[in-house]
């Protein structure tokens, strides 16, 4: 189906992230990180605005602005930061607590009734995560450092409001949105690079500024757009199980380039997200249960 096949490709993108992060984050500031994605993202959105049609999409600056806030400024300098203590592993355990804030949010603030597919899917998708993420090495690792978990959990709640923001966004270009987000973001993100980093003076070699740019033009503006997309098409509670998925592909990706051990745990998990999926979608879990029978 068209909105798994989005959302796979997402998770694909994000999922390597945490990667690229990794490899340049000891060495470029939090801020500086983020506002080179987002300068970099916008450019790259621009450049595909340019082969769009013209046409007259209504604009909401204001709205654009804290979708920006929440979804690329606050989380992008709160993962780079929170990176830093804590391990991979964990960073994307509480990265995709992303669905559980937002169906809380929906609940909360819009009185929206939620399913009981939907209850279902979002605590079997945060059972297989920790189920998927949880240290091999014991549970003392678990706690990591305070302040970097603490961190992580804000840029979940943050992505969360972003999604149900970007929800709220009139029909358009996921093109035309995204790029005006990003360049607030940049806007907001540079002066906050040089007023506290130095961006200009950080010492990387040259794969880490071509991670830099993959980080950019993948994970900021790409990604991003066919993130609106699928908000667009199947809303924001569908959108955020990328976040399920993401750590999935991150063991994947461990197992097959980097020879990363595949253990029970990591089977079992990714088996629990898959039937978090298949619930996510009930007429297909009901397709399934009358085969069965």
């Amino acid at each position: 189906m068209k909105k798994y096949s989005l959302l796979l490709i997402i998770s694909l993108i994000w999922g390597s992230q945490f990667f690229f992060v990794e490899l340049v984050t000891n060495d470029v500031g939090s801020i500086s990180l983020s506002a080179f994605k987002a300068l970099i993202g916008a450019l790259c959105l621009s450049v595909i605005s340019l082969f769009q049609s013209k046409k007259n999409y209504t604009t909401n600056t204001k709205r654009y602005f804290w979708i920006a806030l929440f979804e690329v400024v606050l989380p992008f300098i709160l993962i780079a930061q929170g990176q830093k203590n804590v391990p991979s592993s964990i960073a994307s355990m509480l990265i995709a607590m992303v669905p559980i804030f937002t169906l809380v949010f929906f609940v909360l603030l819009f009185k929206k009734k939620a399913s009981k597919f939907e209850i279902v899917s979002i605590v079997l998708g945060f059972l297989g995560i920790v189920t998927l993420s949880w240290p091999t090495q014991g549970i003392m690792n678990v706690s990591g450092n305070i302040l970097g978990n603490v961190l992580l959990i804000l840029a979940a709640i943050s992505f969360a409001l972003s999604l149900i923001l970007m929800e709220k966004l009139e029909d358009g270009s996921p093109v035309v949105h995204m790029r005006n987000v990003l360049w607030i973001a940049s806007i907001v993100l540079l002066p906050m690079a040089f007023l506290f980093e130095k961006p200009l003076q950080i010492g990387i070699n040259h794969s880490q500024v071509i991670y830099i740019i993959i980080l950019g033009i993948f994970h900021a503006g790409i990604v991003y757009m066919l993130y609106n997309l699928l908000i667009q098409e199947e809303g924001a509670l569908f959108a955020s199980f990328s976040n399920y998925i993401n750590p999935v592909i991150g063991v994947t990706l461990g197992y097959i380039i980097l020879k990363d051990p595949l253990f029970l745990q990591h089977k079992i998990g990714i088996l629990i997200i898959l039937l978090a999926l298949l619930f996510s979608n009930p007429d297909i879990f009901r397709k399934w249960v009358r085969k069965d029978n």
